[in-house]
């Protein structure tokens, strides 16, 4: 009998019990993203003892097992599967910290490989909201460009309404609504017409709609009174939030790391806790590459397949 399930709302609470626990910093085992990109990719999800493991059986791949405790159960269950299925066993999402518990065990059965594409990038929090340095300069100078062009405001994105608060500690101010928001990304999806975009877009439904479920904070930056862009995220663990979307219309010159910035002094002034963002992979995408790359993360959390010989 097998105990894999479908992701749901219900879960939120286990599922994130056991990953803070692991102290995995890693946005691949985000609930949020878990939940959010749940049509495209199909997730399934088990529990063995006190680890999950998350499997999308329609590429015949599964999460390296994160928790606490004996790795084995969970590795022979996984074997076990794919096995049963007549493939053999490929892990995605280890880490040089899982390596090491990883590799006594089972290092002479499988074949490590380097998986670029999905290495998070992860920021300390005064660089996102500070900028400081020469290596940050560029960013500093897009931001006056910004500034130059009319007057700003940057408003925490809520459930409700412009009326309500949110279950965050919010600092005193306007906040905008998530109507607002839904307006201002339907945009951005018209502007960009772009037809690979369309799970991103159903993701980011996914995400209006359980807003406040799954935990969201997000913000929108005006300029001229008008929306030009929006950015939200989930708090990881006890010390990283996680930048999920982060959308500008084309043509508004500094934007980008306006927002950027805007968001991230929100989040730490909400949640002060807060010591470092991880702005999630590339995807292999050159322009997303530069971009990331532009802002010299702290830590490239560098993800590795493990296939089995």
């Amino acid at each position: 009998m097998t105990c894999w399930k479908e992701i749901e709302l219900s879960d939120r609470k286990q599922v994130n019990d056991i990953l803070c626990a692991s102290g995995c910093h890693g946005a691949d085992y985000s609930f949020a993203n878990l939940y959010i990109w749940r049509h495209a990719y199909k997730p399934v999800f088990c529990t063995k003892g006190q680890r999950i493991i998350v499997g999308m059986p329609h590429y015949k791949l599964y999460a390296y097992p994160k928790g606490a405790g004996d790795l084995r159960p969970s590795m022979e269950f996984l074997l076990d599967e794919a096995h049963k299925n007549n493939h053999k066993l490929k892990i995605r999402g280890l880490t040089d910290k899982t390596l090491e518990e990883f590799l006594p065990l089972y290092g002479n059965s499988f074949e490590i490989t380097e998986d670029r594409d999905s290495a998070d990038y992860i920021y300390t929090a005064d660089k996102l909201t500070n900028l400081p340095g020469r290596k940050l300069s560029s960013k500093r100078n897009h931001i006056n460009k910004f500034l130059r062009n009319g007057s700003w405001e940057f408003h925490p994105v809520v459930a409700a309404s412009c009326a309500s608060r949110s279950s965050f500690d919010l600092p005193e101010g306007q906040v905008a609504s998530l109507a607002e928001a839904k307006a201002f990304v339907n945009e951005f999806y018209q502007e960009k017409a772009d037809p690979e975009l369309k799970e991103e877009s159903l993701a980011i439904k996914e995400m209006f709609d359980n807003y406040e479920s799954l935990g969201f904070l997000g913000g929108l930056l005006y300029q001229n009174e008008q929306p030009v862009a929006f950015t939200a995220g989930t708090r990881l663990d006890d010390e990283v939030f996680d930048i999920h979307f982060e959308k500008a219309l084309p043509g508004v010159e500094g934007a980008y790391p306006m927002v950027n910035r805007e968001f991230a002094r929100l989040v730490v002034e909400t949640i002060p806790e807060i010591s470092h963002f991880n702005r999630e992979e590339d995807m292999g995408i050159p322009g997303l590459r530069k971009a990331k790359e532009s802002y010299h993360p702290d830590i490239l959390l560098m993800k590795y397949f493990a296939t089995e010989k």
